[in-house]
């Protein structure tokens, strides 16, 4: 039998890198499906001690929709500030004339 193939690390951090991407898509996917159904059914569950139809189940799976994609927003926006800040590009002191 052959010996194994090493792996440099430039391929290994890439493979990470890339599954860490998969791993916070499938985060959020969840969040997305996840959060509005159960803020839906609690307002069902609200509706029906109340006995109002399906009012609160529909203003509770939209506020818990809004609140996903608010947080996802900020989310991003604080990485993406990290990662410019981050870049070669960013200058951290004044220059000098």
């Amino acid at each position: 039998m052959g010996e194994p193939v090493a792996v440099d690390q430039r391929d290994q951090d890439e493979r990470r890198h890339l599954n860490q991407g998969f791993g916070a898509a499938l985060n959020n996917a969840f969040e997305i499906a996840v959060v509005p159904f159960v803020f839906a059914v609690l307002g069902w569950l609200v509706d029906q001690l109340l006995g109002t139809g399906w009012v609160f189940a529909a203003v509770l799976g939209t506020i818990g929709l809004a609140g996903t994609f608010v947080k996802l927003y900020y989310r991003y926006s604080h990485q993406m500030l990290q990662l410019e800040e981050s870049g070669p590009w960013h200058r951290t002191s004044k220059a000098t004339r």
